[in-house]
């Protein structure tokens, strides 16, 4: 779809979820949207971690543009409006306020697609800070 948002990782909440990610990286993944929970995307991501050292927020909750693992079902979902579902979510990055607009339009192309379209939708994940530690 041609849009790029940055976010920024919550090393501070949730250090081993976020480093773990970071070691996934470069990673490509199909782009989906969430039917009855709200203004959400998501795509199949695997995670391996221990849960033990886990914090989690109440989804509805969160603020707009965040980026929750769930290491259950194995899939990433980005927040990009309300989200009415009230479960506990792995927060591991936020988008950074300037591209929030941008995550907005993305999502409700996203929708349309989910909708009216058969097309699939790759989505990208890139380090672009620091460095890794692999």
């Amino acid at each position: 779809m041609g849009t790029e948002v940055k976010a920024e990782l919550l090393t501070e909440l949730n250090p081993a979820a976020c480093e773990a990610f970071i070691k996934t990286l470069p990673n490509k993944s199909i782009q989906s949207h969430a039917v009855v929970a709200g203004y959400q995307m998501y795509c199949p991501y695997r995670l391996i971690i221990d849960k033990s050292e886990c914090v989690y927020e109440s989804m509805e909750r969160q603020p707009i543009g965040r980026i929750n693992i769930d290491l259950d079902f194995q899939y990433l979902s980005i927040n990009y409006g309300e989200v009415t579902e009230a479960v506990p979510a792995l927060a591991i990055a936020q988008i950074v306020q300037n591209d929030i607009g941008k995550l907005r339009d993305l999502g409700e192309r996203v929708w349309n697609n989910l909708l009216f379209s058969s097309d699939y939708i790759l989505v990208e994940f890139e380090y672009l800070g620091g460095e890794k530690n692999e």
